[in-house]
């Protein structure tokens, strides 16, 4: 089916302009959709959910409402595009391919920051991921499903990435041996995480799983944070996995795919935390503010681990752009996290 034909699914529209793909997420595909309408020109976003990754879209799409619908009614100071119905009164439609195709409003004169970002989109940033924290604080987490079960469970994939070690289906091992002592190394952090959630001290919220930098939309006039999008693995998790991904992601000078050498950027750490703080300190527990950097580690640590795991298992989940891509990523991600610890 054409974009067309799939968006004529959610809208009736007089003449299609045409579709651009958007954004360069790893796993969705991403459009923006041009029509008009009763002679009026409209804009939407048009996405492909890739329910390989998220095997149960109707509990994903259950999920994004609830917490829009949360979010619009506890005060949020931040847009949070809700899901449009399809003609089929569903938030999604099928097509006979049985893809799941789902649409949002689109934010004009916004942007997402992509690559390197600046202390001012940082605090800016960690701000808004904050004060969604503190929206949901008292959304029980409980009410909602897990998009990806055991996404951040470091343990089972500890136990998957130790099978791949020794099954060795892709016969990458001996090519990778440095980045496996690594992660071996690594393995206290993910000791010390697993023992702070079994323990109850990291209690159980509702986290967004997913705060980079270009899930925050911005204005293109005043440069400040104006929307917290792509809820698709908001789900049950602890508070540092959120913070720890905005470090994860912030930090570093280069993105995950650069080859060369990384610096971590204190100042950005400092806006990171400061920012989150300012809208969560008050609700935090005293284990969940005294650990908070820890989660930095944890959270890179952690996504080495995936990336390593992919490579070794023949690059079945991630999208790669050349055949060395999750090796690259996985290296990337061990030098942050060498320079966190």
């Amino acid at each position: 089916m054409t974009l067309e034909t799939i968006a004529g699914k959610f809208f009736h529209m007089d003449r299609w302009i045409g579709a651009t793909p958007i954004g360069n997420g790893n796993i969705n595909d991403t459009y923006r959709i041009d029509f008009e309408a009763d002679g009026v020109s409209q804009t939407f976003i048009m996405q492909r959910l890739n329910h390989t990754i998220f095997r149960q879209p109707e509990a994903v799409m259950q999920n994004i409402c609830m917490v829009t619908s949360h979010l619009r009614d506890n005060g949020f100071p931040y847009e949070s595009p809700a899901p449009l119905a399809a003609f089929n009164g569903l938030f999604f439609y099928i097509d006979p391919s049985g893809n799941y195709w789902r649409c949002f409003p689109f934010l004009a004169d916004t942007y997402a920051p992509e690559g390197k970002t600046d202390i001012s989109t940082a605090l800016e940033s960690a701000k808004a991921y904050g004060a969604f924290a503190r929206a949901l604080r008292d959304l029980p987490a409980k009410n909602l499903a897990e998009t990806i079960p055991g996404f951040h469970d470091t343990d089972r994939r500890w136990d998957v990435f130790m099978q791949v070690v020794q099954d060795d289906p892709a016969g990458r091992v001996a090519g990778a041996a440095e980045e496996i002592d690594a992660m071996l190394r690594a393995k206290p952090v993910f000791d010390t995480v697993s023992k702070l959630k079994k323990s109850g001290d990291l209690p159980l919220r509702v986290t967004h799983n997913d705060t980079k930098a270009g899930n925050v939309l911005f204005s293109s006039h005043t440069h400040k944070a104006v929307a917290v999008i792509d809820l698709d693995t908001v789900m049950p998790g602890a508070i540092l996995s959120d913070f720890g991904d905005m470090v994860r992601t912030f930090v570093p000078d280069k993105m995950e795919d650069d080859p060369t050498e990384i610096t971590l950027n204190s100042a950005i750490l400092e806006a990171l935390t400061s920012g989150f703080l300012s809208e969560t300190a008050d609700f935090l527990t005293s284990a969940e503010k005294d650990h908070l950097l820890l989660g930095g580690a944890w959270i890179t640590g952690e996504q080495a681990l995936r990336f390593l795991t992919d490579w070794l298992a023949g690059d079945i989940y991630y999208k790669i752009q050349y055949p060395s891509h999750n090796l690259v990523r996985t290296r990337n991600q061990l030098a942050v996290f060498s320079g966190l610890r």
